[in-house]
């Protein structure tokens, strides 16, 4: 019902920047977590019954570089930095 994220290895996004956290379900737009912890923090993410079937389904999530504070628009905006299919829930 959750997620736990914690910055490990990551980079420190420019000052100007995040980086934010999508579930990619198999069709469709990409779905916000929400932003991704800086190094050593972390954070967890409660998804919603719907973000749940998302992920159980595409097993899928990426992250985007976003304007401070996430993307304005509801949907990747930047690049998408990294991309990652689960193998096991």
């Amino acid at each position: 019902r959750y997620l736990s994220l914690r910055g490990v290895q990551a980079g420190a996004a420019a000052a100007d920047k995040d980086f934010e956290l999508w579930l990619l379900p198999r069709s469709g737009a990409p779905i916000s977590v929400g932003l991704l912890p800086a190094k050593g923090e972390q954070r967890r993410s409660v998804l919603s019954d719907g973000q749940l079937q998302v992920l159980q389904r595409s097993r899928t999530l990426a992250v985007s570089l976003e304007p401070a504070g996430g993307s304005p628009t509801g949907q990747p905006t930047g690049p998408v930095l990294y991309q990652v299919r689960m193998i096991t829930l």
